[in-house]
């Protein structure tokens, strides 16, 4: 004879994800269940009755199965579909951002909490593995388990790593909406500049230093970085500060780079931003390649 328990899932917004992975479970890995929906007001209730063992000893552990693959259906719910939607909530509600912000912010949020970088290689699947864990816990203390309610009372720990992710999206994106409009302001600035020479030849060498190069070769370094006396002088200012200054101040209309050092990547990406269309970099040992 064969016996069944049952399991209700009570959900208001997540039926038909729910009862379609529950299918999809008795068709692909024959999960044998039996499903009844019912509606109460704007609440469905999914009853789901799973078949027993005929032997005694396997039912405790086929109860077990029977949870995991019910709590697997419904952790899959909440990261599909519960998730997009709370992300969305958190950037109107608490961040209150304009509906372009929020498009553009929300699909940067998906792509942090679901990359696969080497940083963050598994990061979905632990946050998977740990609502399934809470969500058997659940079934396995009562038979009736409310979506809504878990995640309103019992999710704490994950909607914590879903809040601390849209967070640092937001920060990144102010971050990133801060340089777009500094290196906005500064490219502005520098085409309203006349240029006090054509062309300049930027040499950095192997230890990170710079040296400014005319047309013909000849160094210029101090007669130009002699006229930064406008900067602030109470900061400790490092080379890569002092090579965009003097670039500014320069204005010139090409800027040739030659290089021997690694590092000031992103100082050589904002130089680029800055002076948009002006920059090339040096790619024969020139003669001012040999200087350096």
């Amino acid at each position: 004879m064969v016996e069944q328990h049952s399991v209700q899932v009570g959900t208001q917004y997540y039926r038909e994800s729910i009862y379609e992975r529950l299918r999809q479970l008795q068709e692909q890995e024959k999960l044998p269940v039996v499903l009844h929906e019912y509606q109460q007001g704007k609440h469905w209730l999914i009853d789901c009755e799973f078949q027993l063992e005929a032997i005694e000893e396997d039912r405790e552990t086929t109860k077990k199965i029977h949870s995991y693959y019910l709590a697997n259906a419904i952790a899959e719910t909440i990261l599909q579909h519960w998730e997009k939607d709370h992300i969305r909530w958190l950037l109107k509600s608490k961040y209150k951002m304009k509906r372009e912000e929020v498009v553009q912010i929300f699909e940067k949020a998906l792509q942090y909490l679901n990359q696969e970088s080497q940083q963050w290689k598994g990061y979905r699947i632990h946050r998977k593995a740990s609502l399934v864990n809470q969500i058997v816990k659940c079934i396995e203390a009562q038979s009736l388990f409310d979506m809504e309610g878990f995640l309103r009372f019992r999710a704490k720990d994950y909607k914590e790593e879903i809040h601390k992710a849209v967070n640092y999206v937001v920060n990144e994106h102010v971050i990133e909406t801060e340089y777009e409009e500094f290196i906005n302001l500064l490219r502005r600035f520098v085409d309203s500049q006349k240029p006090r020479i054509h062309t300049l030849h930027v040499g950095i060498t192997r230890q990170g230093k710079f040296n400014l190069y005319n047309e013909e070769g000849k160094k210029i370094t101090k007669k130009y970085m002699d006229d930064l006396s406008f900067m602030d002088t109470s900061q400790e200012l490092t080379y890569e500060d002092l090579l965009v200054s003097a670039l500014i101040a320069v204005a010139p209309r090409k800027i040739v780079m030659h290089i021997r050092y690694e590092g000031y990547k992103d100082t050589l990406q904002t130089i680029c931003k800055v002076f948009e269309g002006r920059v090339s970099y040096c790619t024969e040992n020139c003669s001012i390649c040999e200087k350096i």
